[in-house]
């Protein structure tokens, strides 16, 4: 027992009274991403087969993890008052 062509035009129905025909293509497209990156995953595909050298790979996670490190010492400038009132006025000075 399959769906018929009424069957269809139901469901569709439906899908465009709960989203709406401008959503609809946003709607679409992501179910797209979702079921193409399950297929990608289930296939053992990883980030280098996406086109990405390993040294690529391995520079864009260098800088991932040097603006990480400038980001947690911002945040740690932030928690303490009179550190960051000393960091303000050394910028001031130079």
């Amino acid at each position: 027992m399959g769906l018929g062509g009424w069957e269809w035009g139901v469901i569709l129905l439906l899908v465009l009274i709960v989203f709406g025909a401008g959503k609809l293509p946003d709607v679409f497209r992501q179910a797209g991403k979702g079921i193409r990156a399950f297929k990608d995953a289930s296939e053992g595909k990883g980030d280098d087969e996406e086109g990405e050298s390993a040294e690529e790979k391995a520079e864009r996670l260098k800088k991932r993890d040097e603006k990480s490190k400038q980001l947690s010492a911002k945040d740690d400038l932030d928690g303490d008052p009179d550190e960051a009132k000393a960091h303000s006025s050394q910028k001031e000075v130079k």
